[in-house]
């Protein structure tokens, strides 16, 4: 295990019509709505430890294709995750915060776009 990273922390899905996915995931599938940002396009499903991520996505695909984020991992020192990955000559974004999650972003070898988060458990 990693002494970095403790789980993915949520999988990502791109959905054009939110709402209507929203619906059936919850009616069809019985999951739980943890969350909805109507503002940023998401809204968290919960489905056991790795809950599900709706992303709203627009009718640009080109766009959006190269900015995707699959999955983020949770870490418990945001800073230190950071860090590792800098000195590891990984290109990463600055961190950013809400209030209530902090992240950032980075990209994999391939030029996945990846995440990472911290919120208080």
């Amino acid at each position: 295990m990693s002494s970095i990273f403790k789980r993915i922390d949520t999988v990502f899905l791109q959905v054009y019509d939110f709402d209507k996915a929203i619906k059936w995931y919850c009616d069809v599938l019985e999951f739980k709505l943890r969350w909805k940002d109507e503002t940023g396009g998401y809204a968290c499903l919960e489905i056991g430890e790795t809950p599900l991520t709706l992303v709203r996505k627009s009718n640009n695909d080109e766009q959006e294709k190269n900015s995707h984020i699959s999955f983020n991992f949770y870490t418990s020192n945001i800073d230190t995750a950071r860090k590792h990955l800098i000195q590891s000559n990984v290109t990463v974004e600055p961190i950013n915060d809400d209030g209530n999650v902090k992240w950032f972003k980075f990209q994999d070898l391939e030029g996945n776009n990846l995440e990472v988060c911290y919120f208080p458990e």
